[in-house]
């Protein structure tokens, strides 16, 4: 393994942008050479304000700089193919935030290009990371909650609760034609995929939409609110969304997800039913894996001694001292890179672009099954998109 540093490039400088770069720093062998911003001066704040020598608000430079190792990928969703693929083309290492891409036919290109890089991509998904999820999969493949026949849970945040809330990922033209089942519907689906080993097999929808309008990101055009100044625009992307779910080996499923709900900050749950116990993780109670059971006494266990090997290595600090979300994507980014240095394997299976495909997939199976109003399979909804491009092959 090389001991020189792996220098990485985070294009994006809003949530994401600057999660990944306070996670890079925990890592040993990484530094943080750069940061891009959509202007000039968002790109030299954000550098200033981390601690960063190089800025730029042209990510191109960035993107296929060869003194660049790695490129993070922390942009709008409509930019994701663009800064992705040039980064790949490039030779560069990826981590890309999800969902992968705007939309399947998107996502599908990323992936080919991925799979003939010289580099490595990664897609984002640290809920996997988790010691607790890690521990509640190595129950399950233990045979400590018996065979498994139902998964589901929820994920509800409340940062759209007013209709005056807005941000570029309810615009489809930036966010996608979906926004919960894309946004945060793809983190659900992924852990509970991981954890129960199953992949999902067919999606029934439905989804609403709370608010039709909401104000307009600064600089588009669209109706005046009648009691303000402020531009509106109509919504387009679901609010909220309830689906029933089947995975491989008659697997049932369900799950809420809403961007609407009062209360709820990040509040992911998983559930999975087994014929001896049930168990159940929330991502605001990270170092806690409820555990239930008929005869006996429920319990609920904390992060700690008697872990399983996996769990246990990616728990970082003494039992008591909370490890959250930021310990999680700190854990993906140090699988990642290791990785990238052709180190040892990770505990848990690093998430893939074809993983983001399968989950774009997944995204326009529930808008076609709300469409619809019945059942549509992740594998129809792959075939019918592989279909016409070996048509015209032939």
């Amino acid at each position: 393994m090389s001991e020189a540093p792996l220098r990485a490039a985070v294009i994006g400088a809003g949530f994401a942008g600057r999660q990944h770069v306070e996670a890079l720093r925990r890592l040993p062998g990484v530094a943080v050479a750069a940061i891009a911003a959509s202007t000039d001066g968002r790109a030299r704040r954000a550098a200033e304000e981390l601690g960063i020598a190089r800025w730029t608000a042209d990510w191109t430079t960035l993107a296929t700089d060869p003194a660049i190792d790695v490129v993070h990928v922390c942009v709008p969703n409509d930019l994701h193919l663009a800064v992705a693929a040039a980064a790949l083309r490039a030779g560069r290492h990826v981590v890309a935030e999800k969902p992968l891409a705007l939309d399947l036919a998107q996502g599908v290109q990323l992936a080919g290009l991925a799979r003939d890089a010289a580099g490595r991509s990664v897609l984002c998904h640290n809920y996997r990371f988790f010691p607790m999820v890690v521990e509640l999969g190595a129950r399950i493949r233990a045979g400590d909650l018996g065979p498994i026949h139902a998964v589901r849970g929820a994920y509800l945040q409340d940062w759209l609760l007013l209709a005056s809330d807005s941000n570029w990922r309810v615009d489809p033209a930036r966010g996608g034609e979906s926004r919960v089942v894309a946004d945060i519907g793809t983190h659900w689906v992924d852990l509970a995929e991981v954890v129960t080993e199953r992949r999902l097999a067919s999606v029934l929808a439905e989804l609403s939409t709370v608010h039709a309008s909401r104000p307009a990101p600064a600089g588009e055009t669209s109706r005046r609110d009648r009691r303000t100044d402020e531009v509106w625009r109509a919504v387009g992307t679901e609010d909220q969304a309830a689906l029933l779910l089947r995975f491989e080996g008659g697997l049932s499923g369900s799950v809420f997800l809403s961007q609407v709900a009062a209360g709820h900050k990040n509040d992911l749950e998983l559930s999975v039913d087994g014929a001896i116990a049930s168990a159940r993780w929330r991502q605001e109670r990270p170092d806690e894996l409820w555990v239930g059971h008929r005869d006996t006494a429920n319990e609920t266990l904390v992060r700690g001694a008697g872990l399983s090997p996996g769990a246990a290595s990616l728990s970082r600090l003494p039992a008591g001292h909370g490890e959250g979300w930021a310990d999680g994507l700190r854990n993906l980014l140090g699988a990642a890179y290791a990785a990238f240095r052709g180190g040892e394997a990770s505990p848990v299976p690093l998430p893939t672009f074809a993983d983001g495909v399968r989950h774009l997939a997944f995204v326009a199976a529930a808008l076609e099954s709300a469409r619809r109003g019945g059942w549509v399979a992740v594998d129809e909804v792959l075939a019918a998109f592989e279909r016409p491009a070996r048509e015209v092959s032939a």
